[in-house]
């Protein structure tokens, strides 16, 4: 594995070296090897855990380092959020952060139209289409409950309640014990939590929530809703690369698991920039661009 630190190669690309891109996951991770091969190693490329993590890091790092940049997984943020991140890039108002439009960076490389551009498929287009929708089908109603949750984690997350300045309100244990116990903001969270998560309010959720996948329909279908897109292609992509593709190392030997999926992805990012995921395509504008000022 290359380290982040050394991917810019003394005397190229003089500017970029001032640039970093953080991802998530550690310096193993698919995030990490996906984006300094699709970047050409054009800025350096660095892991920092999760996107809470990484977020966090955005808001206090940008004012001191504007060339820092930030890329997370889509999480519980809405189309219109995310698109204005991009469009607004670099952004010190918004951490420089920009978010993938799919659910996780695994969901572009279960696209079948870039699977098939793969030297390593050894399956017929039909039987790799087919393997795609069934592991989908089968997380379909897991991963539509686990975004309502999500969503709802989320908005409870917000700032509900201050908190006191005035120390002269304090004079007693029991002046402070009442003041804790009086203020009306418990009450109403109390209201809103049960407003929030109340039967009703979760079955509409939801049903939202699998209309948006579905398109609508009853079960998947390609070209219909967004599930391809917001599924958890974390947990259907191993699967499709060890039952659709093969791979051997220089030795002739058959690459297994997350080493099949890692030559897979990689060999899938080396092809030309126009044969890539829009998504990925306007990683590489943007961040081309921003080096380039």
């Amino acid at each position: 594995m290359i380290r982040a630190e050394t991917i810019v190669r003394s005397g190229e690309y003089k500017q970029s070296s001032e640039h970093t891109l953080f991802v998530e996951g550690i310096e193993t991770s698919l995030d990490t090897k996906v984006i300094e091969k699709l970047l050409h190693e054009r800025i350096r490329v660095k892991p920092f855990g999760p996107s809470s993590h990484i977020a966090a890091a955005a808001r206090a790092l940008v004012k001191e380092h504007p060339n820092y940049y930030f890329l997370i997984d889509r999480d519980h943020y809405d189309d219109n959020y995310i698109q204005k991140r991009w469009d607004r890039f670099p952004d010190p108002d918004e951490a420089n952060l920009l978010v993938w439009f799919r659910r996780e960076l695994e969901n572009y490389f279960i696209i079948p139209e870039y699977l098939l551009k793969s030297q390593y498929l050894v399956k017929s287009e039909d039987e790799l289409r087919a393997l795609i929708l069934k592991l989908s089908k089968e997380r379909l109603f897991l991963d539509a409950v686990n975004l309502v949750i999500i969503q709802i984690r989320e908005e409870l997350k917000e700032k509900w309640i201050q908190i006191f300045e005035n120390v002269t309100e304090f004079t007693s244990r029991r002046n402070a014990i009442n003041k804790l116990l009086n203020m009306p903001e418990f009450m109403e969270h109390k209201h809103r939590l049960s407003r929030l998560i109340g039967s009703k309010r979760l079955e509409n959720h939801f049903t939202a929530i699998l209309e948006s996948l579905t398109g609508g329909k009853e079960s998947l279908e390609y070209g219909r809703g967004h599930w391809l897109e917001m599924l958890k292609g974390k947990r259907i992509l191993p699967t499709v690369i060890n039952e659709c593709f093969s791979v051997r190392d220089a030795k002739g030997n058959y690459l297994q698991g997350s080493d099949r999926v890692n030559e897979v992805v990689k060999d899938l990012v080396r092809k030309p920039l126009e044969e890539q995921p829009d998504d990925f395509q306007r990683l590489y504008n943007v961040i081309n661009a921003r080096i380039a000022e």
